[in-house]
């Protein structure tokens, strides 16, 4: 049958669908709808939306056939895994990830249909085909992770179809021939089995011959991991007999090297010095062919299987953003149990996938231009293997870091923890990442994903090398990581160079300032510099000097890493959209937190930084709202901190901080008559302020909690008095992603805001809140200074001798008592989760559109305009 014939064919199958009931039993026109050849392109271009809900809503037993019938076929598939049925299994995938996301409009989180429910959880399938459970329960590790109290008889049951879908689809991202090459099953007998104490337990002698210089390497590495667990509170692993295995079993059919994987197929998850270790073939780490462990012939397969996956788990697009449950989707909680089919042999696949991937040497071995010549349908495999990870690390409760380990030293989660409600396997195997050498490829791939949105605009030849349009993801995965992992934070800055990070992000904060469909990915951004910046190693980091080159209009500047990360921010405030505007607290936070240890500030930054001073106590900033003066309050402490501890080394932000001394001496007098004469002037009863000062009162969703250097809480009496200058606006309220087209998730709050008086009580609580005296003290003793050398030099003195003489001059018993290190340390909540949950999705949403999984229709957790 040609390509044309089979469309017509399968369009009018499709309209026979729609028109009239077809029977369950008409198994001529059923078998040969799975037998007209496809592709995925013409299902969803001849299955159009309307046309899916016309099949949900007025010919729902014919839908409920088709979903049943392709499930059905998968199962099938998974047991036996012929290759002539291979592409008729395709069409079910494909049928399937068209129809389902209009099935889960109805679902758990739409607007709910009974019909829906029975089919996708209901007890019995309809249809002509009968799915035996048992053919859906097999374990990614042939292990029964075993219940005491469980019967075999259960087996027996009908499963719900949804949970056959998604385990089918979790068991066919590894099936051999179809996605992964053939392996072999190990005949281990598991743990959780065994209750003889040595029954199956092997003495594995150490092995002599070892190189010593590699052994020693070794030793150091572990010696260095141990302590970074212990600083981390980790301690020893705990042993258990019983529980829930995390390392991926065939190690052989995970997709890619990385993380716990060598190049040559090898798997080196689990403690090898562990005295006791399962008995096991020479080849249950390795495949039998190092050479073809990680091919790339399975791609086109991964992706329409992984699509399949996707849009199972696409609940939340269809919960308003404000009612979202992260453990209300039943199809989230298939995919992330304990039981979920090869679910660490998929995370690994997938995280490995996305970390290995080089896009300078993607395609031709690195030639320029190549990647205009072909499509490489790996490429797809990375963007989609990144969006399916971050949906999968986003549901349920936070991964246990602690180690837990079995007998043998493979790692496990307990059974009673894993059949908790609210468990994700993804997120425990993410939270259990502990290997030096395993974090360190982490962060490797990571930087060398997220320099590449420069370095590749850097080259001699324009538009040489391909763009990484899946920047965002790579993104959210780290936040991901950083959130999950406690010891990846310690270890990139402690053991790593932390500012091969930092170009990056500052680079795409810089270059997307202004762009109204990138607020969501400042946003984002700005989240992660903040929860690097309240760790003390990070602000000592960035005194590594600045020489790359950025393709952007950066400012020139001789200085440190903190200079760019503080002229950045400093751009975003002046020139930056004006949706930004919420974000202004989080970037002066930023800058707070480093500020102790910048030892030497640039020239552009300080004369920057005071600008941004007298920008803030300016009557259109300092007037536009009652808390407006908090922006004034965190540039005064990173004053005092530069000056109180880092003061040698920073005499251009003393001597900024002399010339603009104006600016610190009307604020030290502001009167309430002057400051309601200002406020009449600066904003005239016609007049509404431009500028909402107070945001962060409408919806605080960005907590902030107060630390010493040791991590200890602060509570001053400012944060008793008023929680919310500890948060930065509502950064929920409103983003928008990288297309044209544009997405926003949230509300802005109606009505409109009373127009804001100076009073003596505002007054007095400004004066409280700003710590002058430094500042003033500062300048008392050191303006006479300069005004004896203009008269001295008749008004002629150089900057660079001015600039001498404070580097000779103590500051010492001038200036008060040194206050304490504060540092701000971000506190995840309610409303930053939901946001983060509605920015990925609508990345992904508008990342799918070909072929377009999602219809915008339905929607709810954000806007589409």
């Amino acid at each position: 049958m040609g390509a044309s014939a089979s469309k017509i064919k399968f369009r009018e199958s499709l309209t026979s669908l729609i028109s009239r009931d077809v029977s369950p039993e008409d198994a001529e026109f059923w078998d040969e709808l799975w037998k007209i050849p496809s592709s995925a392109d013409e299902v969803f271009e001849l299955l159009t939306p309307d046309n899916a809900r016309r099949l949900r809503d007025e010919r729902f037993d014919n839908l409920a056939t088709l979903f049943t019938q392709a499930t059905a076929q998968l199962c099938q598939i998974v047991e036996t895994p012929y290759t002539i049925y291979f592409d008729q299994a395709l069409n079910c995938v494909r049928v399937l990830t068209r129809v389902l996301p209009f099935l889960l409009e109805k679902g758990d989180l739409g607007d709910g249909d009974l019909n829906v429910e029975a089919l996708c959880w209901g007890d019995h399938v309809d249809g002509n085909t009968t799915v035996s459970s048992k053919k859906s329960r097999r374990n990614d590790d042939g292990d029964k992770n075993d219940d005491d109290g469980e019967d075999d008889d259960e087996d027996d049951s009908q499963e719900p179809l949804a949970l056959l879908v998604v385990h089918a689809a979790m068991h066919m991202l590894f099936l051999p021939q179809f996605t992964c090459e053939f392996y072999e099953e190990d005949d281990e007998d598991d743990e959780n089995d065994s209750d003889d104490d040595e029954s199956d337990v092997s003495f594995d002698e150490e092995d002599d011959a070892e190189d010593k210089d590699v052994a020693m390497e070794k030793k150091r590495a572990a010696k260095a991991d141990k302590e970074s667990q212990a600083e981390a509170g980790l301690g020893k692993p705990r042993r258990i007999r019983k529980g829930v295995r995390l390392t991926p079993h065939p190690a052989g059919i995970v997709w890619a090297p990385g993380v716990g994987f060598t190049n040559d197929g090898k798997c080196s998850i689990g403690n090898e010095s562990s005295k006791y270790r399962r008995p096991r073939s020479n080849k249950s780490k390795t495949v039998q062919n190092p050479e073809a462990a990680y091919t790339r012939k399975y791609d086109k397969n991964r992706i329409e299987v992984l699509r399949l996956l996707l849009a199972t788990c696409s609940d939340p697009l269809f919960s308003p953003a404000d009612e979202y449950n992260p453990l209300a989707s039943r199809w989230m909680s298939v995919a992330v149990a304990a039981d979920a089919p090869n679910a660490p042999c998929l995370f690994y696949s997938l995280l490995n996938t996305v970390i290995s991937y080089d896009p300078s040497n993607s395609s031709f071995g690195g030639v320029p231009y190549s990647s205009k010549l072909a499509s490489d349908s790996h490429v797809k495999l990375v963007d989609l293997s990144a969006q399916v990870l971050c949906v999968l690390l986003d549901c349920g409760l936070p991964g246990d870091p602690l180690p837990v380990e079995n007998q043998y030293g493979e790692p496990v989660v307990a059974v009673a923890e894993a059949q908790k409600g609210g468990f994700n396997i993804f997120r425990s195997l993410l939270a259990r990442i502990s290997d030096g050498k395993d974090l360190n490829t982490l962060y490797r791939g990571f930087v060398r994903l997220l320099r590449h949105t420069f370095e590749s605009k850097n080259t001699l030849l324009p538009s040489s090398q391909s763009k990484l349009e899946c920047y965002q993801e790579i993104l959210i995965l780290l936040w991901k990581t950083l959130e999950e992992n406690p010891l990846f934070l310690d270890f990139i800055l402690t053991r790593c160079d932390v500012c091969e990070l930092v170009v990056p992000i500052c680079y795409l904060m810089y270059t997307s300032r202004q762009d109204a469909s990138k607020i969501g990915l400042v946003h984002l951004c700005t989240f992660i510099l903040l929860k690097l910046s309240g760790e003390r190693s990070f602000g000592v980091s960035l005194n590594r000097p600045f020489r790359t080159k950025l393709p952007c209009d950066l400012p020139l500047f001789s200085g440190s890493h903190a200079d760019l990360v503080s002229i950045t921010l400093h751009k975003m405030i002046v020139n930056g959209s004006y949706r930004l505007v919420p974000l202004y607290s989080c970037f002066l936070t930023v800058v707070c937190n480093i500020s102790p240890y910048w030892r030497s500030m640039s020239l552009v930054s300080s004369v920057k930084l005071v600008n941004l001073f007298e920008l803030f106590s300016s009557p259109k900033f300092l007037y536009s709202g009652e808390k407006a003066y908090k922006h004034l309050a965190l540039l005064l402490e990173i004053f005092n901190n530069i000056i109180q501890y880092q003061y040698n080394g920073n005499q251009h932000l003393v001597y900024a901080i002399v010339r603009r001394k104006d600016a610190f001496g009307r604020l030290a007098s502001l009167t309430l008559h002057k400051a309601v004469q200002q406020c009449s002037k600066a904003f005239p009863a016609h007049l509404q302020p431009e500028y909402d000062a107070d945001a962060a009162e409408q919806v605080a969703a960005l907590s902030i909690q107060d630390v010493d250097e040791t991590g200890n809480p602060i509570q001053s009496a400012d944060s008793r008095e008023d929680k919310s200058s500890k948060r930065a606006d509502n950064p929920a309220k409103s983003w928008e992603s990288n297309e044209e087209t544009v997405v926003s998730v949230g509300s802005s709050v109606a009505g409109v805001k009373e127009r804001f008086t100076p009073s003596e009580s505002w007054l007095a609580e400004l004066r409280s809140s700003l710590p002058l005296e430094t500042v003033n003290r500062l300048l008392q003793h050191l303006v006479p200074v300069v005004d004896d050398m203009c008269e001295r030099q008749n008004g002629v003195v150089d900057e660079t001798e001015i600039l001498e003489v404070f580097k000779d001059i103590t500051m010492v018993g001038l200036l008060p008592v040194p206050h304490a290190i504060v540092i701000r340390k971000y506190q995840p909540n309610q409303y930053t989760s939901i946001w983060f949950t509605a920015f990925m999705w609508g990345v992904v949403f508008l990342r799918c559109q070909q072929p377009p999984i999602f219809d915008l229709e339905c929607i709810q957790l954000f806007q589409v305009s």
